[in-house]
């Protein structure tokens, strides 16, 4: 199917005010059952764009706005992607890493180094304490997928889904002491309970189209509807990385679009950048973000 994203993001200040360069994390990533097909990205101001490729491997749209000065900065883009249907069950797991635990070979385990870390961190100290108690088979288990599939499920039904739009990712510990988090918060507890189980994960920003039912009337799978979607990844032997929804409660199939991954949510907000100004100056944001399939072939 082709499927046409708009993500408008724009600012406004009190007062005009210059800006640093801007890095957008908005372009999907290319693959064997997903292609750009258009990307056209305007600004106001006006800037030079280039584009720069990541240590993760993310494609990076930078502006760079000069000297000019503004009370208003837009992203106006439009894109376009062609996306074929994938099962997500459709791989074969390497003999060794079918159940729960495995140990990594040691080649992987170099390669996956970042997205590994069974430390408790400040800020998740608790989540084991609570994903002993969420999960029927905590210390082992025959079918890694099922496992996987059994913690998603239990943060999508005990933790409800709260829109937040200012920045930065709650702790995961908090998550769990407020019950309530937004699509990244699920997301990062997830990836924190995984690594503390020995498992490689990563976080995943990006699109997730959310098609209308039969009878045409909008009743959305997707509790994040209408805002940019995050998730996790996990890697496993023979299949790679295998994206999990936990705000969802589903695994990621074709109607996932990915647009950056990273070890840190941080390092792959979908804008970054800084704007200057003499004098304290407040600003407000909004977002627009449509999603519209354009065939049904």
């Amino acid at each position: 199917m082709i499927l046409s994203i708009h993500h408008r993001t724009r600012h406004q200040y009190e007062a005009p005010v210059s800006f640093s360069d801007h890095a957008l994390f908005l372009r999907p990533q290319d693959s064997h059952q997903r292609r750009v097909r258009s990307f056209e990205l305007k600004t106001k101001p006006a800037s030079s764009q280039r584009w720069v490729r990541d240590v993760y491997g993310n494609l990076v749209r930078v502006c760079n706005f000069g000297l000019q000065t503004s009370a208003e900065l837009e992203f106006d883009l439009h894109m376009e992607l062609e996306l074929a249907d994938e099962n997500p069950f459709d791989f074969i797991l390497k003999p060794y890493a079918t159940a729960f635990p495995f140990d990594y070979e040691t080649s992987d385990a170099q390669a996956l180094q970042p997205f590994l870390d069974k430390s408790q961190k400040p800020g998740s100290l608790r989540v084991l304490d609570w994903f002993y108690s969420a999960v029927s088979q905590p210390i082992q288990h025959p079918d890694i997928v099922q496992f996987l599939a059994e913690l998603n499920s239990a943060i999508h039904k005990q933790i409800d889904y709260v829109r937040r739009d200012e920045e930065g990712i709650q702790d995961p510990d908090l998550t769990l002491e407020f019950m309530s988090g937004s699509c990244r918060d699920m997301a990062m507890l997830f990836v924190a309970i995984v690594r503390q189980l020995g498992l490689a994960a990563r976080f995943v920003s990006g699109y997730l189209y959310d098609p209308p039912v039969e009878d045409g009337e909008n009743h959305f799978f997707n509790r994040a509807v209408g805002s940019m979607h995050a998730w996790a990844e996990v890697y496993l032997p023979g299949a790679g990385w295998k994206g999990f929804d936990p705000t969802n409660g589903i695994l990621a199939n074709g109607f996932f679009v990915p647009s950056a991954v990273s070890h840190d949510p941080k390092l792959v907000d979908p804008v970054q950048g800084n704007y200057f100004s003499k004098t304290a100056t407040q600003s407000t944001l909004e977002v627009e973000l449509h999603l519209e399939r354009l065939n049904h072939e």
